[in-house]
C-alpha cells in the first residue's frame, strides 16, 4: 500500500517538472475602452455658442450685494459700470513758469523844459520885510535830457493753465544838474559841509559888499516814476503765441525841482530852500499784452492806456518865496509860483516792445523799446517864466531803450 502512494507522488512530480521548464506565452495587451468618437484636435477652437434668440433677456451676472446669498463669486470677473474719472491736468499756456520777474536797465530820453531867465531870490530880515538876494543863472539850463533809468516787472499766474494772473511793473528815472552860482556882496555858508544842508546867506552893505563875492552850488532835478498793477486774462493761446487782456491801475509822478546846494545825501534839509512843481497822476488802465515764439527766439509787446486825473502842485520855500525872474534889465515877481492846485483830466498810454532769446528752460534775455506819455503836466521851466501869470500845462514823455533778463519759476 505504501509503495502505491510513493509511485503516485513520483508520477505527479515528474509531470510538473517539464511544464515549469517551458517558456510562458506573453500576456495580451489590455483592451482600450470603447469610445464612440475619436479624440478632439487640440489645435482647433471649440465651436461658438449659438446666439440667443431676438428679444430674449441676457443672463445677468450675480453681483455682490444683490442678495443675501450672493456676496462675491470668484468664478466671475466683475467690471465697473464705467471707468473711474481721472482729474485731468489743465493744459499749460506758455511760456513756462507761474512766477516771473524781469529787471531791466534803460537808457532814457525826456523833453527839456528850460527856464527862460535867471531867478533872483529874496532875503528875509525876520520882520516881514525882504531884500534882493542871490541870482541863480538857471536860464537855458535843464536837469538833463538823456539819463539812465531802471525798470522792473513781476507777476504770477493763479492757475496751472496760466489763464488768470496778476502783473505789476515799476519804472524810475532821476536826473540832476548841479551848477555854480556867484553872489556879489554876500556869503552863502553851508554849516553841514560844502553844498549840504540848509544854507545861511549873509549880505554885506557897501563898501564892504563890493569886495566880497560868495559862491555856492545850485541844483536842477527832474524825477519821474510810474507803477501799475494789472489783472491779466488769457484771450488766445497756441503752441507758439499768446495774447492777454489787461485791466488795472496806474500811478505816475513827475517832479521838477530847483534848490540850493548839491544833490542831497539822504536828508531833507534842501527842501527848506527850493521851488518845485510836482504832478501825481492816478488812473484806471486797460490794455493788451502778448508774445510770439519760434526756434528759441521770441518777440513780445504790450500796449496800455490809463485814463485819470493829474494834479499839478507848485511849492516854494525859504529864499524862493517871492522869487523874481529877469525881464530885460529888471526883475519881475514870478506869479506862476503861486498857482493853486487843480485836478485835470489826463491820459497816459504806455507802449513796450522787446525781442529776446531763450537761454535756458527758465531764463530769457532781451532788448527792447518803451514809450510813456502823459498828456498833461506842469513843468518848472514854465513856472520860472516871468511872462506867465499861472503855470501852463504841457505834455511829458519818456522814451527808452532797455536791456534785461527774465527769470521764471
Amino acid at each position: 500500500m505504501r509503495s502505491r502512494w510513493l509511485a503516485a507522488v513520483g508520477v505527479i512530480f515528474l509531470g510538473f517538472s517539464p511544464a515549469s521548464a517551458q517558456p510562458q506565452p506573453p500576456l495580451p495587451p489590455p483592451a482600450l475602452p470603447a469610445t464612440s468618437t475619436p479624440p478632439a484636435d487640440t489645435r482647433e477652437l471649440p465651436p461658438l455658442l449659438p446666439p440667443p434668440p431676438p428679444g430674449a433677456p441676457l443672463t445677468e451676472v450675480p453681483r455682490p450685494g444683490t442678495g443675501p446669498a450672493v456676496d462675491y463669486d470668484p468664478g466671475y470677473l466683475y467690471l465697473p459700470e464705467k471707468a473711474p474719472e481721472r482729474a485731468r491736468r489743465p493744459e499749460e499756456c506758455g511760456p513756462a513758469g507761474r512766477w516771473w520777474i524781469t529787471p531791466s536797465f534803460e537808457l532814457s530820453w525826456v523833453p527839456t523844459n528850460r527856464a527862460p531867465a535867471s531867478v533872483r531870490l529874496r532875503l528875509s530880515d525876520g520882520l516881514g520885510n525882504s531884500a534882493p538876494g542871490p541870482v541863480l543863472p538857471v536860464a537855458g539850463r535843464s536837469a538833463g535830457q538823456f539819463e539812465a533809468a531802471l525798470g522792473l516787472v513781476f507777476g504770477r499766474w493763479f492757475d496751472e493753465s496760466h489763464t488768470n494772473g496778476a502783473e505789476a511793473s515799476f519804472f524810475v528815472r532821476n536826473a540832476d544838474n548841479t551848477f555854480g552860482t556867484a553872489a556879489p556882496g554876500m556869503l552863502v555858508l553851508f554849516p553841514e559841509g560844502p553844498g549840504r544842508g540848509t544854507p545861511q546867506v549873509i549880505a554885506f552893505p557897501d563898501p564892504f559888499g563890493a569886495r566880497i563875492v560868495g559862491t555856492f552850488p545850485s541844483t536842477l532835478s527832474t524825477f519821474f516814476t510810474t507803477v501799475d498793477v494789472n489783472y491779466r486774462r488769457k484771450l488766445l493761446c497756441t503752441d507758439s503765441a499768446r495774447l492777454d487782456a489787461l485791466v488795472g491801475y496806474r500811478f505816475a509822478y513827475l517832479q521838477d525841482e530847483l534848490y540850493l546846494g548839491e544833490v542831497p545825501d539822504g536828508d531833507n534839509d534842501y527842501k527848506r530852500n527850493r521851488a518845485s512843481v510836482s504832478n501825481p497822476f492816478h488812473g484806471g488802465q486797460i490794455g493788451l499784452a502778448g508774445e510770439v515764439r519760434k526756434n528759441g527766439w521770441y518777440a513780445a509787446g504790450s500796449a496800455k492806456v490809463a485814463f485819470g486825473v493829474v494834479t499839478p502842485e507848485v511849492t516854494t520855500s525859504g529864499l524862493f518865496i517871492g522869487a523874481e525872474g529877469r525881464t530885460g534889465s529888471q526883475f519881475t515877481q514870478l506869479r506862476a509860483l503861486n498857482t493853486a492846485e487843480k485836478s485835470e483830466f489826463a491820459v497816459m498810454p504806455v507802449l513796450n516792445l522787446s525781442i529776446g532769446r531763450q537761454v535756458s528752460e527758465r531764463t530769457r534775455v532781451f532788448a527792447g523799446y518803451s514809450f510813456q506819455y502823459l498828456s498833461r503836466a506842469g513843468r518848472l521851466g514854465d513856472a520860472l517864466n516871468p511872462a506867465n501869470s499861472k503855470i501852463a500845462l504841457t505834455d511829458f514823455w519818456v522814451q527808452s531803450v532797455n536791456f534785461g533778463i527774465e527769470w521764471r519759476h
